[in-house]
């Protein structure tokens, strides 16, 4: 139901209503003009609680890009291409980690979750010669596992060989298709506000 709509229909009414004079018997009785004066006031509370309320209950939407995004991002074999995409997303550029062979750009972005603060990472780690390119996202605020797991249905799912697969506090899935390479871990860390999961989704174009 749209409350919005119902309240502003309402007030209407009142206003409507307010201006014909009520009838009591043969006595007309007209409202007196300082009480209308208040059916603004009343009008902008009534809409004001329920605004806020249709944005406490409206669902919150994820805020991490799709298996499908995080591939095309890893297509782009240009750092200037992806600093425009996540950027859009809500990243920021922090830091730039030269290599002998590639170079790392590392963006962050801030997020609130149950009132506790997170701070969600992402690599774009390219070759020097443009050849390939990795996105890695790492993240505590939210399970990427159950998130991306469906998404990786139509992939082959491989034995992991990757280091962070053999630590024993980490599980990893890795997955392959023709044209990448993803794995999927979930770690188990200690953060500031107690024993919680870091998500690592890795995406490397071949």
């Amino acid at each position: 139901m749209n409350f919005n709509r119902y309240v502003v229909v309402l007030c209407y009414k009142m206003k409507w209503e307010s201006r014909k004079p009520k009838r009591v018997g043969k006595i007309k009785i007209q409202i007196p003009h300082f009480m209308k004066a208040f059916l603004p006031t009343i009008c902008l509370m009534f809409l004001t609680i329920f605004s806020s309320q249709a944005q406490t209950n409206a669902p919150a939407t994820n805020p991490f890009p799709s298996i499908s995004t995080l591939t095309t991002w890893a297509s782009l074999n240009s750092q200037q291409q992806f600093d425009v995409a996540i950027r859009a997303v809500g990243f920021k550029f922090e830091v730039k980690e030269p290599g002998a062979e590639s170079t790392a750009y590392t963006y962050i972005r801030k997020v609130t979750v149950n009132e506790v603060n997170y701070t969600d990472r992402i690599v774009y780690r390219i070759t020097n010669n443009n050849s390939a390119s990795i996105i890695s996202l790492v993240t505590a605020s939210t399970d990427l596992v159950s998130l991306y797991t469906p998404q990786l249905a139509t992939f082959k799912n491989n034995n992991c060989k990757t280091e962070m697969s053999k630590d024993k506090n980490t599980t990893c899935s890795c997955y392959e298709s023709a044209a990448f390479a993803i794995d999927l871990c979930d770690e188990r860390v200690k953060l500031t506000m107690g024993d919680g999961n870091k998500y690592f989704v890795s995406v490397a174009k071949k």
